[in-house]
């Protein structure tokens, strides 16, 4: 004990309390208890009930279903209705400790990589060297849009502890964005898609001299007749070039599918895949909006 106290630089009791508890901790540590907790107290009253409801919790979350805390305290109800247990509230005292216990916290979902059908991504990724048989890394595209909260501050402030935090309506004013990359790194100019035709912000300003294409929706959001324009100047572009390029992109209905050109072919990723699939979702436009926000 006294080598172990030594080691760890803890008393010889503790060292021996430790041992004499060692199936405790292992049990803790095995049903996920909250790292940060350093007593363990001798079994709860609801114990049964806490290892049902958190056997729920991991089976549940498994398929990808959100779980509010509401629903735990129901959940814990009914188990304890079946174990004819009458005095359990599941209190927000109990679901409190039941989230500590178990490293329980509340987060954001995001994306929707869940909803992917893996069997059709593992078989799409089988077939797409044969896909791109032919083309140079260099005359591999794909392209995407996304939608920028140009306007949009942080959700999240710092603040002097005690002081108010109170929030104001969020801008929502957006554009459209739509961005095209090769495989070796090369980047056709961006079109930005704005809800104006002449905004005044590029009132006399030569839009030719700049960095990204500018052009108009009703709702700031890509449609089939822009779609169309920008694929073809791309086409001519490349015809320029002498160059013939394979295009990947999603099936949405802004993309059309029946478009035929000399020197791009359109090649669409299967539906519900591109969270997996497309290049740019793969943190390309998430880098962008990131540096944007930055400079913001």
């Amino acid at each position: 004990m006294k080598v172990l106290g030594d080691t760890f630089c803890i008393g010889k009791s503790t060292a021996a309390d430790i041992i004499k508890k060692r199936d405790v901790y292992l049990r803790e540590w095995e049903n996920n208890s909250n790292s940060q907790k350093q007593r363990f107290n001798a079994p709860a009253k609801f114990d049964k009930v806490n290892d049902l409801v958190f056997e729920w919790f991991s089976c549940t979350r498994a398929k990808n279903i959100n779980i509010s805390g509401v629903l735990i305290q129901e959940k814990a109800k009914h188990f304890a209705q079946q174990l004819g247990i009458e005095n359990f509230k599941a209190s927000n005292g109990w679901l409190d400790k039941f989230k500590t216990k178990h490293s329980i916290k509340c987060f954001r979902v995001s994306g929707e990589s869940a909803g992917v059908d893996v069997e059709t991504v593992d078989s799409y990724k089988e077939r797409l060297p044969e896909i791109v048989s032919g083309y140079a890394s260099k005359d591999i595209f794909n392209c995407d849009e996304a939608g920028l909260n140009f306007r949009a501050l942080p959700e999240k402030t710092l603040a002097v502890s005690g002081q108010s935090t109170s929030g104001t309506k969020q801008c929502k004013d957006r554009v459209t964005i739509l961005f095209a990359c090769s495989a070796s790194g090369e980047k056709l100019k961006p079109l930005v898609i704005g809800k104006y035709q002449n905004p005044r912000c590029l009132k006399n300003v030569d839009r030719s001299a700049l960095p990204v294409s500018y052009s108009w929706s009703k709702k700031a959001w890509m449609n089939y007749s822009l779609f169309e324009h920008w694929i073809k100047c791309v086409n001519s572009d490349m015809k320029r070039q002498g160059r013939h390029i394979l295009m990947f992109l999603d099936n949405a209905s802004s993309h059309g599918n029946e478009l035929t050109l000399s020197n791009v072919t359109l090649k669409f990723l299967p539906a519900n895949t591109t969270s997996h699939l497309q290049p740019l979702d793969q943190g390309v436009i998430r880098n962008f909006k990131g540096l944007y926000r930055k400079h913001l």
